[in-house]
């Protein structure tokens, strides 16, 4: 089922939530709501789920107008952060629930949910636990058991609040590589929240990147990470030095270094704002005729096959953040306290939030 969402916007008090936001879901697709806290992401999970109303706009599934659909007729399974299983009841009871509580002439037989909810334990591989009870289970079942539980009343589509947001790294990992597995199987139109980069980049088809109840930037992982639309995004989506510029008859001044702005933008002139990734910084021992930033090393931390530097401008003092290769550090024989030098990778450029190069 496709869900198409119509210029909404909430507001809670004098606080805006979401502002005119627009945004089409196609069907069978993996989408990831990406953002800071407070941007808004859960309330327009929330407005597509019924659970929230919207002050302006509309919420379309399958072309149809659904604004004004109780949640039960709105054929949404959710699944929150911190499960919201019974404690009282089985496994087994939790995923049987939605289906017992049915109105009479829709609910199926007990055969039937016995049927379905031992398919649905074995589809998140926990069957055996059909007789445990919550308090009895890990993080990381009790999250896989809340999943079967909205996926037991056959929903058109699966809505996922923060899904793994209360695990550690470990089993957050491991599940999220199960989740995409798991959609890729099922194919249900899925919407879920995160402000983990690393798992929308990981998990999604597509990243919503969200912030101050706008959306940001919409594409594929890939697109959203190596042509970052606006610099938000591009900060927000990995690590990154920033630095303040300048742009005359075309040349862009950046930290006593010019980069040659492309043919379109030669007679613009201002402040710019641009950023470079860590591993887009080459290190060198020597000063390069053709410039590079002095910076001195304050420190080096190795992590397995990566090792990270801090690196304090000489110029202003400023610290940036570089990565290498253990054998390219290896090869540099630097320590920290000593010079080094600093030339600037793949510079991408902002005049305000216009993408320059």
């Amino acid at each position: 089922m496709s869900i198409e969402i119509k210029n909404i916007s909430k507001g809670f008090g004098n606080f805006s939530a979401l502002k005119d936001v627009s945004l089409n879901v196609p069907t069978g697709e993996l989408v990831a709501l990406l953002g800071p806290s407070g941007c808004g992401k859960t309330t327009l999970l929330r407005i597509i789920a019924g659970l929230e109303t919207p002050d302006n706009g509309s919420i379309h599934f399958h072309g149809e107008d659904a604004t004004d659909r109780a949640v039960r007729e709105r054929q949404v399974g959710f699944v929150f952060q911190h499960y919201a299983l019974f404690r009282h009841m089985t496994v087994f009871e939790n995923v049987a629930f939605g289906l017992r509580v049915r109105p009479k002439h829709t609910r199926p037989s007990e055969a039937e949910i016995k049927r379905r909810v031992h398919e649905l334990l074995n589809l998140v591989q926990l069957d055996w636990l059909a007789d445990r009870y919550p308090p009895q289970l890990s993080g990381g079942q009790r999250q896989r058991i809340a999943l079967a539980r909205a996926l037991a009343v056959e929903p058109k589509v699966l809505l996922l609040d923060e899904p793994f947001g209360a695990l550690d790294a470990k089993v957050r990992k491991d599940l999220r590589r199960w989740l995409r597995r798991l959609h890729d199987e099922l194919h249900i139109t899925s919407v879920f929240v995160t402000h983990d980069q690393e798992e929308a980049l990981e998990v999604a088809d597509t990243i919503v990147v969200m912030n101050q109840g706008r959306i940001e930037q919409i594409g594929s992982p890939q697109q959203v990470y190596d042509h970052p639309a606006t610099p938000f995004v591009y900060q927000f989506l990995g690590n990154v030095n920033a630095f303040e510029g300048h742009v005359d008859q075309g040349v862009a001044k950046i930290a006593g270094l010019q980069v040659p702005l492309n043919y379109q933008h030669e007679a613009r002139s201002g402040s710019i704002s641009a950023f470079v990734r860590p591993y887009d910084i080459q290190v060198r021992k020597a000063y390069d005729d053709n410039g590079a930033l002095a910076a001195k090393l304050t420190y080096a931390h190795s992590i397995g096959p990566i090792v990270r530097l801090e690196l304090k401008r000489e110029d202003n003092h400023e610290f940036l953040d570089a990565e290498l290769s253990k054998a390219d550090f290896d090869n540099l024989n630097i320590k920290e306290g000593d010079s080094v030098y600093l030339k600037l990778k793949n510079v991408r450029v902002f005049f305000g939030n216009n993408f320059v190069i």
